[in-house]
């Protein structure tokens, strides 16, 4: 095997590598908001628990409906609290399946994975660029 084909070899396992990481990187992140997310409505649904519970304690002893709708907003509360820990479950299986799905294509086809990530590139540098050069016009930074 010459240099240049060993050379280029190199740097196509190289982009592989970086891109394993880079899904990688994306599941995590995307499993940490998810984890964020059952942690922000298990802590709603503890507030909602002491209301709750208050509310009982300044009701007891008066009309039973009360309490019977104090009870139905706490089965919605947990319910909330399951339905969020099912959707962050499903996002974090979704971005793991993704990484993997990324991790064979890169692998199977590392030419065409090569072009897609340096036209992905110029494309956020596009954006960038744009994005700089609209704010550095706008009338407030004159």
């Amino acid at each position: 095997m010459n240099i240049r084909a060993k050379t280029t070899l190199e740097n196509t396992q190289d982009m592989i590598d970086q891109g394993e990481q880079v899904a990688h990187n994306v599941i995590a992140r995307t499993a940490h908001q998810a984890d964020e997310l059952i942690a922000g409505a298990q802590q709603v649904a503890a507030e909602a628990d002491r209301g709750l519970d208050q509310l009982r304690e300044d009701t007891h002893g008066t009309h039973g409906s009360l309490t019977r709708v104090a009870e139905r907003a706490e089965d919605m509360a947990r319910t909330g609290i399951e339905k969020a820990r099912l959707a962050g479950s499903a996002v974090a299986d979704k971005a793991s399946e993704v990484g993997t799905q990324t991790t064979r294509y890169v692998r199977r086809e590392p030419a065409k994975a090569l072009l897609m990530a340096a036209a992905a590139g110029a494309a956020a540098t596009l954006v960038v660029s744009w994005a700089t050069n609209r704010r550095s016009d706008s009338p407030a930074q004159r």
